[in-house]
């Protein structure tokens, strides 16, 4: 128990001084770490890998599981991150074969490519409609306007949420959102995340009873027909994959487009590149992916004893993957802190990998492919404007809080 508590106290710790100290820029950490430390055991047990091949391994290694959600038990009840257990739990992400097998199994159905294909049109009307107002008023943040707004409305049309919640959906993934993210969630959240997923909760249940009258080809509908089935357990296991597609899918895609704005205003080469030759498009995405990770943690627990970089991880130990260290590692990816549309061979672990590999990734990518292509073909003279911009104080997730633009 003492060292439980002791675990959770250090985290919470290391947790909010991490957010103030290397948000803005965590690389100099991760280079120090890949050279000197890279697999690297912390005084209460859990392991920090930064390397590309350690991380890669570790990510497709079967003797290691999605991360083990007990491990929060020992923290502070109004902790953010500990109260998001209740949503966590039954969330794909966080299940074992052969529960996230069947999961799985249910919701690829709304990622494949033919109803990806489906929503593109519906993907290009938001961001010029978006794109339009912004013209309109003459400013834009990049931010606020474009990246945050944007993947809540492909998410509504991913599950048909009808257009009079759309402001529901915004204020839980404002509330649980960052509770995903240790640095956020140390700052004691626990109440309102609580009570937000409850909300979230009764509402996606009340959807899910209404697919089950009127069904349709949306996530709801699929998770629906996967329960009549008996591939979904549960209205509860409906309602927290349906939250935790939305929240993650949020917080992901939203980082990537803020992030991916800024590294083409500050490579404006790279910008006009791009406008010159719109085939770079999808090889420009995962160059955004890798130089500025939305995601830059993951996290693994060992099931049973592994090697990883010549040391030796006892079964039920911790493993933090670094996958934005991993993503700059120069063993992997030549210059990896040149930010390069046409780099070839860019096999990055911003989705991580193996089994838990995110399974939205192709509707991620399709939304970068469209924003970009549309944002820099409409705003040919985009540019930085006053005050400049300001990074989360995050650990896991890396995104901005705002990011004034000028066209």
């Amino acid at each position: 128990m003492a060292l439980a508590a002791t675990f959770a106290k250090t985290s919470r710790l290391f947790s909010r001084w991490y957010g103030r100290l290397f948000s803005r820029n965590p690389y100099p950490l991760y280079r120090f770490l890949r050279r000197r430390y890279p697999v690297l055991r912390t005084p209460v047990g859990f392991w920090i890998v930064t390397r590309y091949a350690d991380a890669y391994n570790i990510l497709r290694d079967r003797r290691t599981s999605t991360f083990d959600l007990s491990a929060l038990d020992s923290f502070p009840p109004d902790d953010g991150l500990r109260s998001m257990q209740v949503l966590l739990r039954p969330a794909i992400q966080f299940r074992f074969p052969p529960d996230h097998t069947r999961l799985r199994r249910v919701m690829a159905g709304a990622f494949s490519p033919a109803s990806l294909e489906a929503m593109r049109p519906r993907i290009q009307a938001i961001a010029d409609r978006l794109l339009d107002a912004a013209q309109a008023r003459g400013s834009m943040d990049a931010v606020r306007d474009f990246a945050f707004p944007l993947p809540i409305e492909v998410l509504r049309a991913l599950m048909a949420v009808p257009e009079r919640d759309r402001g529901k959906l915004a204020e839980w993934v404002r509330s649980l959102g960052g509770s995903i993210d240790p640095a956020a969630s140390a700052n004691d959240p626990g109440a309102l995340v609580r009570e937000s997923i409850g909300t979230a909760k009764e509402y996606f249940c009340a959807l899910a009873a209404e697919r089950r009258k009127n069904p349709g080809e949306d996530l709801i509908s699929l998770l629906v027909e996967g329960q009549a089935r008996g591939e979904v357990a549960s209205d509860d296991e409906v309602a927290c994959n349906a939250i935790f597609t939305l929240v993650a899918g949020h917080e992901t895609t939203m980082n990537m487009l803020a992030n991916g704005t800024l590294a083409m205003l500050q490579n404006p080469a790279q910008a006009d590149r791009l406008r010159a030759d719109p085939a770079l498009i999808d090889s420009s995405v995962d160059e955004i992916l890798r130089f500025e990770s939305p995601a830059q943690i993951t996290f693994r627990t060992a099931i049973e004893r592994i090697e990883v970089g010549g040391r030796t991880v006892p079964a039920g130990d911790h493993l933090i993957v670094i996958m934005g260290a991993a993503n700059r590692d120069p063993d992997r990816f030549p210059d990896p802190d040149k930010f390069d549309i046409a780099r070839p061979d860019n096999n990055h672990l911003a989705f991580a990998g193996g089994i838990h590999r995110c399974i939205g990734e192709p509707l991620a990518k399709l939304e970068g492919q469209i924003a970009f292509e549309t944002l820099l073909r409409r705003m040919p003279k985009l540019r930085l404007a006053g005050g400049g911009y300001e990074w989360r104080r995050t650990m896991v997730l890396r995104g901005l809080t705002r990011l004034p633009v000028a066209f």
